[in-house]
């Protein structure tokens, strides 16, 4: 999963004044990994959407699910990683200040979509294994109203980028797009926010889902069938829950550290502060 800079303008205040020289070897390398970063999202990503398309006459729900995982890392290649590569490019946000609100808004809308689709699959895969018969009776939209939260969700939890980020003029003269809160305290509780409705709930959410569906697991392999049927519907089982897990994983594993650094840089009077860009 791509770990995405979408809030990396919002830990500082809206008059600090900013080195005029920016460092070219820093400049470098952070086009280069960017520019990485989003030929192999975009590569690998569109990769695996193509090989579920060609099974989408037999897909099961969980291919669904991926392939809106897929759709969601996109648009983190797409909204994120691929604005904030030309804005690197051009060291200020050079477009006016609707298309400033847009991109902000479009960069966390594609990280709230991100987590919100793995926090769907979840739900959907502990539904399934600990109340199958919920969610036979109910069908496809078992598997349907999750995703439709998920992504509203994300749609609807962004909004507030589009009244913090504008287009604002600089000490210097020039112009950006910035964050601007109307007290001290509104990076910090914005940061703080973000931080627990994208990664800390929803890993604690995920985290009990996991721990039920392998009680749930273990419980039924005790006394379940023996023979061959129900070792294939074991290892279907299982596989599911290794994919879901590597998935989850992975989504901690980047998540994490994209966060610790968000809060130490806005709660931190001390940390290094770089250019807005």
């Amino acid at each position: 999963m791509v770990i995405p800079p979408a809030m990396a303008n919002a830990s500082l205040a809206p008059n600090a004044s900013l080195p005029d020289d920016r460092d070219p070897a820093l400049a470098v390398a952070e086009v280069t990994v960017l520019t990485v970063v989003f030929l192999l999202a975009t590569l690998s990503n569109g990769l695996v959407l193509g090989a579920l398309g060609r099974r989408r006459a037999r897909s099961a729900p969980m291919h669904r699910f991926m392939c809106h995982l897929c759709l969601a890392d996109l648009a983190v290649a797409l909204f994120q990683v691929l604005p904030q590569l030309l804005w690197d490019v051009t060291d200020r946000f050079l477009g006016p200040d609707p298309l400033c609100r847009a991109v902000k808004y479009l960069q966390v809308v594609a990280m709230f979509a991100s987590s919100y689709v793995i926090l769907a699959m979840t739900y959907d895969r502990h539904r399934a294994i600990c109340r199958p018969a919920v969610a036979f009776r109910r069908g496809r939209v078992s598997w349907k109203a999750p995703l439709v939260a998920a992504w509203g969700s994300a749609l609807l939890l962004s909004l507030p980028q589009l009244f913090i980020f504008s287009k604002v003029r600089l000490p210097e003269g020039a112009s950006d797009c910035w964050a601007t809160f109307a007290e001290p305290w509104g990076a910090r509780a914005y940061v703080t926010w973000v931080t627990l409705m994208v990664f800390a709930l929803p890993s604690l959410f995920i985290a009990a889902c996991q721990a039920l569906i392998f009680r749930e697991v273990a419980s039924s392999l005790g006394r379940g069938p023996r023979g061959a049927q129900g070792r294939g519907v074991s290892a279907a089982v299982a596989k599911t829950l290794r994919m879901t897990l590597v998935i989850v994983l992975v989504y901690v594993f980047c998540w994490a550290p994209y966060f610790c650094v968000q809060l130490w840089a806005v709660w931190d009077p001390r940390a290094p502060v770089e250019d807005l860009t």
